[in-house]
């Protein structure tokens, strides 16, 4: 597979993958927000670049097809393509991919380093339970789960 089917099948995957950090901060606020103004999207914003340019950045994730919009009398209303449910999902596959080698059992290692002494003994037992629905499921279809 050459380099650039690779990249066409990573963009039909997951399409948020090739944001400016500018566009990926504005869907953030998308998701957290729903739907707002460019005015809104400018206010959230860190160091927020003039309410000319996030109306520029948003018309080009219009176009890029991540953000859709519906006219609310004078103002425009923007609102994330995809549902935070796939947003996310996509977001933990890219961060699995990029710092866990593409190894989700080295992403689940790490946040429980990280997390242990935090986490609830509610966390915990719902923690187990997912591993032991895992272990039944793997051993029905004869496999061990290893890390990729």
């Amino acid at each position: 597979m050459n380099a650039r089917s690779v990249t066409d099948r990573i963009s039909k995957e997951r399409p948020h993958v090739h944001l400016s950090r500018r566009e990926r901060q504005i869907m953030d606020v998308l998701y957290a927000h729903t739907e707002a103004s460019a005015a809104d999207v400018q206010t959230a914003l860190p160091s927020a670049p003039s309410y000319s340019a996030v109306r520029a950045l948003l018309q080009k994730l219009v176009d890029k097809g991540h953000v859709a919009y519906r006219q609310d009398g004078a103002r425009y209303l923007y609102r994330p393509h995809l549902n935070k449910g796939q947003a996310s999902r996509n977001a933990f596959r890219r961060l699995i991919d990029t710092f866990f080698d593409g190894s989700p059992g080295a992403a689940v290692v790490n946040l429980l380093g990280e997390a242990g002494g935090q986490l609830s003994q509610e966390d915990v037992a719902k923690i187990e339970a997912e591993l032991e629905r895992l272990r039944m499921r793997a051993g029905k279809s004869g496999r061990k789960h290893e890390p990729r």
